[in-house]
């Protein structure tokens, strides 16, 4: 006679559920009368100071990669003026 193992039970979850919650139309609301009763209240020191409080930096994987020494570093500005052509982006022919 055969034994056979029990078997792991495997609970699967849609990827969805890992998504962050997202906010209902009254938070959002009640989001935006909360930022301008801080922006007609305090300075803008304070404002940026509340809304800025307890953030961290996301880690990009582009921060490990060594840069090459011949990099030419390009302003904001630049930038944008060389990527212009791939935002203006016809709607109807959007990837998805």
């Amino acid at each position: 006679m055969k034994k056979t193992s029990p078997r792991l039970k495997i609970e699967r979850k849609s990827s969805i559920e890992n998504e962050p919650r997202t906010l209902t139309l009254d938070q959002l609301q009640y989001a935006r009368e909360e930022a301008l009763c801080v922006l007609s209240t305090k300075t803008i020191e304070e404002a940026l100071n509340i809304f800025t409080e307890g953030l961290k930096p996301v880690p990009r994987a582009r921060d490990d990669m060594d840069l090459d020494d011949n990099a030419e570093m390009v302003d904001c500005t630049e930038m944008e003026l060389l990527n212009l052509p791939l935002l203006k982006r016809e709607t109807v022919s959007a990837p998805f």
